[in-house]
């Protein structure tokens, strides 16, 4: 107990400003609460770890049931390519090389480039990741995002500064928070910690990199407006955010089960959706009251004002634009998603899946496992394998 309440002190210290530190707080009425770092730092990280185990005990109770009704695999058969250094070096590079690439790989190697093309396929396969496993992920941020969103609409719908973001400031930093608010930061922050653990551990996206920074930011976020106290701003930035995921996320599983006419209507109410929030109400409101409203408050009061010009602050109103370079990023994305649903008929998550999505041609067939191992050997000269 020592060492947590030596940790708590030491949380409040390095994140808390002097203005807001408890023992300045005399100025509030008795039963009013202001943000507190260590109130939610440690308990957030043990949310995180419960997200996890619950996360696992979702997959077996729900999941696996749903994946196999739908006849998803929990696993992919294996096929193994045989290795050689150079054709793995271009694989890291280039899953699906084209055939300049090819012709090159072919000189360099003495294998024909037919062969080059199916060690490839192969490869490709071999790290393919099963139905059951999308789904998981997919299912479990869907399950989230969509109590949360719920639970987040419940909560600011009561809150007057919710549809005026000028209240938002007025009387800050001593912005009383409610029990409610309270627990929704704890969830939020508690989810997006224990994913930045699960995207290690889930399959690899093709936007791991953004996601990570994403969550990351998000996570600072949270810890810091909790610190200073604009969790106001803070609650009306993750109730934009969350309706649409789940929109998302509920679409990319109808795919994994092939139910394409569920994931269409999704996806186009979600396309819509996501414009809405994440280019038009996000910076007209957020960044608007960041950035307007707040300096204009700063104006006529010294403890806005000082805190309004200190370091945390302006830290914080980066990341803010940071979020929206990202909605911007994945607005090109999803909008190359749309444009592959209208040319090929098929809706693939441009933002989130990084496996080839093509459909497997089945060269098995033609080229089984001992073929292939005789044309790669027929095929490779002396600068191949052994070199």
């Amino acid at each position: 107990m020592r060492m947590i309440t030596w940790l708590n002190h030491k949380i409040d210290q390095l994140l808390q400003p002097e203005l807001l530190r408890p023992e300045n707080l005399g100025q509030l009425h008795p039963g009013d609460y202001v943000p507190i770092p260590s109130d939610i730092v440690l308990p957030s990280i043990i949310t995180a770890f419960a997200f996890v185990l619950i996360r696992h005990i979702f997959d077996r109770l729900v999941v696996y049931p749903i994946g196999t009704y739908f006849g998803l695999k929990d696993s992919i058969p294996r096929k193994n390519t045989f290795d050689h250094p150079v054709l793995e070096q271009e694989y890291k590079n280039s899953k699906s090389p084209t055939s300049d690439v090819i012709l090159v790989l072919s000189k360099k190697t003495g294998i024909s480039e037919r062969t080059i093309q199916f060690w490839f396929k192969k490869r490709k396969k071999q790290d393919k990741v099963s139905g059951i496993k999308r789904l998981s992920d997919s299912s479990w941020s869907f399950a989230f995002y969509f109590v949360l969103s719920w639970y987040g609409i419940y909560v600011l719908s009561n809150k007057q500064w919710s549809t005026k973001t000028e209240d938002c400031w007025k009387g800050w930093p001593l912005l009383t928070v409610s029990n409610d608010m309270y627990y929704y930061y704890l969830l939020e922050l508690g989810y997006y910690i224990s994913y930045i653990y699960m995207l290690f551990t889930d399959h690899k996206r093709k936007d791991f990199l953004e996601f990570l920074i994403h969550h990351n930011v998000t996570v600072i976020l949270l810890i810091l407006s909790w610190s200073v106290n604009v969790v106001r701003i803070g609650a009306l930035v993750l109730c934009i955010h969350d309706p649409v995921d789940y929109l998302l996320t509920f679409a990319k599983s109808a795919v994994y089960c092939k139910k394409h006419r569920v994931a269409d209507i999704c996806f186009v109410v979600f396309l819509f959706l996501w414009i809405l929030t994440r280019l038009i109400v996000y910076p007209y409101v957020v960044l608007y009251s960041v950035y307007i409203e707040l300096p204009t408050l700063a104006e006529n009061d010294i403890n806005i004002k000082t805190l309004d010009s200190s370091l945390v602050i302006q830290f914080l109103k980066a990341l803010l634009v940071v979020l929206q370079v990202l909605h911007v990023l994945w607005t090109i994305l999803i909008f190359k998603s749309a444009a592959t649903k209208f040319t090929r008929g098929e809706l693939q998550d441009a933002r989130s899946d990084s496996e080839d999505d093509e459909k497997d041609d089945d060269d098995d067939d033609v080229l089984n496992d001992e073929n292939f191992k005789e044309m790669f050997n027929n095929n490779t000269g002396n600068n191949g394998i052994g070199h």
